[in-house]
């Protein structure tokens, strides 16, 4: 199975209808979901960096829309980046 990561500016892009890459984005989210081989991951900063970014521009009901699709998806798997995993992904 092949992993997918997930960051705040493909999700932003998937939602916001005014993203200069949303249409891209989209039809590109749609073809890879309907692939059955692929797992989608992404971590709780990713998580934070969607919601703050929403909820700062006072689009507090998708903050919390988009934010429970993904903690409730089947098709996307979180990781908590704690302080071993910060240390372990930060190059020394």
């Amino acid at each position: 199975m092949n992993l997918v990561f997930l960051d705040a500016g493909y999700l932003l892009s998937i939602e916001l209808v005014n993203d200069q890459d949303h249409a891209r984005a989209l039809a590109h989210w749609q073809q890879t979901s309907r692939d059955g081989h692929l797992s989608f991951v992404t971590t709780t900063f990713v998580f934070n960096e969607v919601v703050t970014y929403l909820n700062s521009r006072r689009l507090h009901a998708k903050a919390c829309e988009i934010g429970e699709r993904l903690r409730n998806s089947d098709n996307v798997d979180f990781h908590t980046v704690d302080e071993r995993l910060f240390e372990q992904a930060w190059p020394t």
